[in-house]
């Protein structure tokens, strides 16, 4: 037989229990975390999105009330100054006058001119060279004499820079002359873009063509193509994401009423959002610092709870020592009995021979016939004496104490061994024991285990058939798919069925006082189920009880290369 020690197997055991032990309460301490922290920052980002696209709605719709009273500002003062006064008054003089009051308001005026119904300018004050210019194919100057008050798009002009006007009609007679103010661009565009947030926020205008109207600080210049993709005219504020120009901006839209204008405030998303993912960082940092500490706790509590388990593992091993022990000195003691009978019957044979053949030895002369009497005796002798030393033997190997180690074991070996030793008890009891082994593959178990077992089986056994008429009892051996059975079968007074739940608990016996333990049974179970194996009971009270124990059987050795 081979021995199979796995020393490594324990210490295996309980290195995956602590990794169980630490992977059950890191997730126990981090799926409810994760969970919450998940909720938290799905209504966390949710909300703070909200503000900020509120945020960027208000700016944007306090912004178009102040461009537009300011644009409306500039053409009330624009339309006064050209009903205050008469073509006569401006060209005497006035014109200049006034001009120099309103470039007051900070330089919003860059010039001033009068164009007479022919598109001629009768007169200009400001820094360019546009005296005697005709604007009549100009499209501003069609609008203003449609519309009365125009207020244009950015346009070139004769003066090549980028600029718009306010244009006022004045009907005086059957003829009109036109006063015409440029605003000054850098002006507009600096009050356009006054307000903004982060490292990406601006605010700019297009047309309803979507050409810059003001400048920009990121890219685009006046009167170049805006490429914004969403250019229909919408009421009120639209806030939404936009791909522009390869790169992703939150655009918030509202359009101005005179002139036609649309205002934008626009941000890059990642600027946007920089904030709340800065605070996300922060939450994810704790995240991580309390995963760690909790994985930390959990290896120290599980590291702890296996050194407890560990100890109690040892006490428990311990525990079950002393009551193997305590089960094997019983079944010896419920042997002894019948162990004694056997050994005193071949004694008083030894005893009664022993004398006969003293008696024949004192004569002085021994006959042929005598000598033959003599040597029969003494062959009797020797069979007795052998007799004994089988049952004692047998007694002895059952009690003596040995390792628990699993080996490769021939079980119908162990069952024969115990059989004829329970042979001896079950004369006394006046029982027969019946063996019926079969052709079983070898078990991987300890010896001392399965004895143990075995006899506890036999005797309690023995103990259902005694004073029954034909009492037997029957081991048999056999193969249950890829596992090995053994049966012990008895014809006793079997198990009451309210008793069967509780066979295997320890201290309980059906048996009267000082004639059982309580302990065989339990016993047994523990070491079934040490071994690997199982055990059922099937009794029918009256006739009898069947136990059978199921035990692993060794796995077959893999083919060697080569073999057929």
């Amino acid at each position: 037989m081979s021995k199979a020690t796995p020393a490594h197997t324990v210490h295996d055991r309980y290195r995956s229990m602590f990794r169980h032990l630490v992977q059950r309460m890191v997730l126990v301490s981090l799926l409810p975390l994760v969970a919450i922290g998940g909720i938290n920052f799905y209504i966390f980002f949710r909300h703070n999105r909200a503000v900020v696209v509120e945020q960027h709605a208000n700016f944007l719709r306090y912004h178009r009330e102040s461009l537009s009273a300011f644009l409306n500002n500039l053409a009330t003062e624009v339309a006064t100054l050209a009903h205050q006064y008469s073509l006569a008054e401006l060209e005497a003089g006035d014109l200049e006058r006034a001009f120099q009051v309103i470039r007051q308001q900070e330089g919003v005026f860059t010039d001033v001119g009068i164009i007479n119904s022919s598109g001629q300018h009768l007169m200009y004050i400001g820094p360019y060279d546009l005296a005697q210019r005709n604007y009549r194919e100009a499209d501003w100057f069609k609008q203003v004499v449609d519309q009365g008050l125009f207020i244009s798009d950015m346009f070139l002009g004769f003066r090549a820079e980028p600029h718009f006007v306010i244009a006022v009609k004045r009907v005086e007679g059957n003829d009109f002359w036109i006063l015409r103010a440029t605003v000054n661009t850098d002006y507009f565009s600096k009050l356009v873009d006054a307000v903004s947030s982060g490292r990406t926020g601006e605010t700019f205008i297009i047309n309803s063509t979507g050409v810059f109207q003001t400048k920009t600080r990121f890219g685009g210049a006046i009167l170049t193509p805006s490429g914004y993709p969403n250019l229909a005219f919408h009421d009120g504020i639209q806030v939404h994401e936009v791909n522009w120009n390869g790169r992703r901006y939150l655009c918030t839209a509202t359009w101005l009423d005179n002139p036609r204008w649309l205002l934008i405030y626009r941000q890059e998303f990642a600027d946007v959002y920089a904030p709340l993912w800065r605070a996300s960082a922060s939450g994810i940092a704790l995240f991580l610092l309390g995963a760690i500490v909790a994985t930390a706790l959990a290896i120290v509590v599980a590291r702890r709870q296996v050194r407890i388990v560990h100890k109690a593992d040892r006490e428990k091993e311990a525990l079950t020592q002393e009551l193997l022990v305590t089960g094997r000195t019983a079944a010896v003691g419920e042997l002894s009995a019948g162990v004694a009978h056997e050994i005193n019957n071949p004694l008083a044979t030894i005893d009664t021979l022993q004398t006969w053949i003293r008696d024949l030895a004192s004569e002085s002369a021994v006959s042929a016939e005598d000598l033959i009497e003599i040597l029969d005796s003494a062959r009797k002798i020797g069979e007795q004496v052998e007799r004994c030393k089988t049952i004692t033997l047998g007694l002895l190997k059952f009690s003596r104490r040995v390792e628990t180690s699993p080996e490769e074991i021939d079980l119908n070996e162990i069952l024969e061994e115990l059989s004829t030793m329970a042979r001896a008890r079950a004369r006394v009891e006046g029982a027969t024991i019946a063996t019926e082994l079969g052709d079983v593959p070898l078990i991987l178990a300890s010896p001392l285990y399965v004895q143990q077992i075995v006899v506890n089986l036999v005797n309690n056994a023995l103990d259902a058939v005694a004073g029954r008429p034909q009492a037997r009892v029957t081991i048999r051996s056999h193969r249950r798919n890829t596992a090995v059975c053994v049966d012990v079968i008895d014809n006793g007074c079997g198990i009451a069925p309210d008793n069967l739940s509780r066979i295997f608990t320890p201290f309980f016996t059906t048996k009267p006082v000082g004639q059982g333990t309580g302990l065989g049974l339990a016993i047994c179970y523990g070491l079934v189920k040490k071994l690997g194996g199982t055990i059922q009971v099937n009794s029918t009270l009256g006739q009898g009880t069947t136990f059978s124990v199921v035990l692993p059987a060794v796995p077959p050795a893999p083919a060697a290369e080569g073999d057929v």
